[in-house]
């Protein structure tokens, strides 16, 4: 989304380890370029294409003016198709509306070329949504009910028609536009996720009573680009509970090893594995620590030894 809004400086950038404000359109290029070096570095191909580009329908689309498509496999070198990816973001920075739904309808005829293959190929698309605004019309900057139905319906038409995964990553604090997009996710019955910034996702995982994670980078990460694993999804939605609190911990841990399944002997395993692992970045408590808060996993876990709350 490069619509006149994400000019205003209301963004935020995790860089070194710490928060730094910026505008939306910095967020939202920040977050597309960590996307393609993260893509090119475990080869799976990715593509960018701005909201408001210079074509004037999908049929003149232009690759290195309108959109780029990154692989490991093009002639280019990982350093000339990320500098590519750089130029169209300065090319192309905050202007017009947010004409959302025409986009995603163009995006949903192009799949739908490619559906047999994707079927055949066992194959998902995986598409994120960066924007920091409602919907509009292609010549409106006012977001009526008619087109936030409009879209509403590309969404549902989209995920029914093709097998896609959805991420929307909201760059913005407004309110109405946040509650707007919470209510999709809870209403719509899609393969949908909504996400805010890292630190503000931290504390919705947190508030939701998930207090044993540390939610780190490389996690926001994988929910930005979308994936299959259901409990990621869940994680500001409610709190996990003992099988899904396990399944989730023996991932985070890599360990190399089957944990306990026995509540009391996985909590004392997890504990080992907290204490001798590397630590991690705790964007909620915005420090290095463990992957998890052993106390407050033995609570989520109902196996007593306390459980301490780490404001």
């Amino acid at each position: 989304d490069n619509s006149g809004s994400t000019a205003a400086c209301d963004g935020n950038i995790l860089r070194n380890m710490t928060m730094e404000g910026c505008s939306r359109w910095e967020e939202i290029c920040h977050m597309a370029e960590e996307h393609a070096r993260w893509n090119m570095t475990i080869g799976v191909p990715c593509e960018f294409l701005l909201l408001n580009c210079p074509a004037k329908d999908a049929g003149s689309l232009l690759e290195g003016r309108d959109y780029v498509h990154l692989h490991r496999s093009k002639p280019a070198s990982e350093a000339d198709q990320l500098a590519s990816l750089r130029r169209i973001l300065d090319r192309n920075g905050p202007r017009g509306v947010t004409p959302m739904t025409k986009r995603v309808n163009e995006i949903h005829d192009r799949i739908k070329t490619q559906f047999t293959h994707l079927i055949n190929e066992g194959q998902y698309v995986f598409f994120t949504i960066a924007t920091d605004g409602m919907p509009t019309a292609p010549n409106s900057g006012d977001s009526t009910d008619q087109d936030q139905r409009d879209f509403v319906k590309a969404l549902r038409d989209l995920c029914m028609d093709t097998p896609v995964q959805l991420v929307i990553r909201l760059c913005t604090d407004d309110d109405k536009t946040v509650d707007f997009y919470n209510k999709l996710d809870e209403e719509l019955e899609l393969p949908l996720d909504i996400l805010d910034d890292i630190c503000g996702e931290a504390k919705e995982i947190y508030d939701n009573g998930n207090r044993w994670l540390a939610y780190t980078p490389l996690m926001h990460k994988i929910r930005e680009a979308g994936s299959m694993f259901k409990l990621l999804d869940l994680l500001d939605e409610r709190a996990l509970v003992g099988p899904e609190i396990q399944r989730l911990v023996t991932l985070l841990s890599g360990s190399p090893n089957p944990l306990p399944t026995d509540s009391k002997q996985f909590c004392e395993a997890v504990a080992q594995l907290a204490e001798t692992s590397k630590p991690v970045f705790d964007a909620r408590l915005k420090r290095n620590g463990p992957f998890v808060n052993v106390p407050q996993l033995r609570g989520a876990m109902g196996v007593g030894g306390g459980c301490c709350t780490v404001m």
